[in-house]
């Protein structure tokens, strides 16, 4: 579920509870409503557990809100895996995430104190073996304000693909770096800007799709400033033991924007 939606679901919660004044009374320590976190990836291999980008175990993580608005710490919380397949477990106490069984979808939700989160979804997938690019690695490219200068997008893809049998990886990360110019605003859309194919919000993570693919290129509009540069990015995946052959993939583009 993306953040912003989560956020003001929560904050409607909240609100509604709220105003049942009646009911909740001053009482800062009286849950009233309760938010699972994003996971920390989209996806969990298979027979591993759920790590963040570096790594690392990453139990689902919860927090509990007050009729304030403010986090209540200590409160008990229970996680469970809505799976029939049993192609995912989580630990109900700590929230830690195993994949038994490959599976496109699976909602996990928490508890704590009769207060349900709104769920969110994972998906069991193999580990990626190889990283192969899908556009030229160097290229360059000129564009003139004055012939009209329309809203571009230079293809930055890449795609997982799991050995030896070469089935895509899908609902995997993968991180975008600029690495030249440095450092260089992402967030700044007067900038070249990396963005989902026929996005328009930067962005420096995506995740593949059904194909094993990702879909994130440089946009240029009308509106970008004058640049005479290279762009460099790097594009990675990680996964325990170490990277996928042919990560990370350079891509250099020589962009000239006049």
């Amino acid at each position: 579920m993306r953040p912003s939606l989560r956020a003001a679901s929560i904050a409607l919660s909240i609100a509604a509870v709220a105003a049942a004044c009646n009911e909740v009374g001053t009482n800062a320590n009286a849950p009233v409503a309760i938010q699972l976190d994003a996971p920390a990836s989209p996806s969990v291999l298979l027979g591993d557990t759920l790590r963040d980008s570096l790594g690392q175990v990453a139990p689902l993580h919860v927090v509990v809100f007050n009729f304030k608005n403010d986090s209540i710490p200590g409160i008990p919380v229970s996680f469970l895996a809505v799976d029939s397949t049993h192609s995912v477990t989580v630990d109900p106490a700590l929230g830690i995430v195993v994949g038994h069984a490959l599976i496109a979808r699976v909602l996990v939700v928490a508890t704590a104190a009769g207060l349900q989160s709104i769920a969110d979804t994972i998906a069991v997938v193999d580990t990626p073996s190889v990283m192969l690019a899908e556009d030229s690695s160097r290229d360059s490219v000129d564009y003139s304000f004055a012939n009209g200068l329309r809203d571009t997008t230079i293809t930055l893809r890449v795609r997982l693909l799991h050995l030896p049998d070469s089935v895509p990886v899908p609902t995997y990360a993968v991180h975008y770096t600029i690495v030249h110019p440095s450092p260089y605003d992402n967030t700044d859309s007067t900038n070249a800007q990396l963005v989902k194919i026929g996005g328009t919000v930067g962005q420096v993570v995506d995740t593949t799709d059904a194909n094993g693919s990702t879909n994130l290129g440089l946009r240029i509009t009308p509106f970008t400033h004058a640049f005479n540069d290279s762009i460099v990015v790097q594009v990675s995946a990680s996964a325990p033991g170490g990277l996928p052959a042919g990560s990370p993939i350079t891509y250099v583009r020589r962009i000239n924007i006049h």
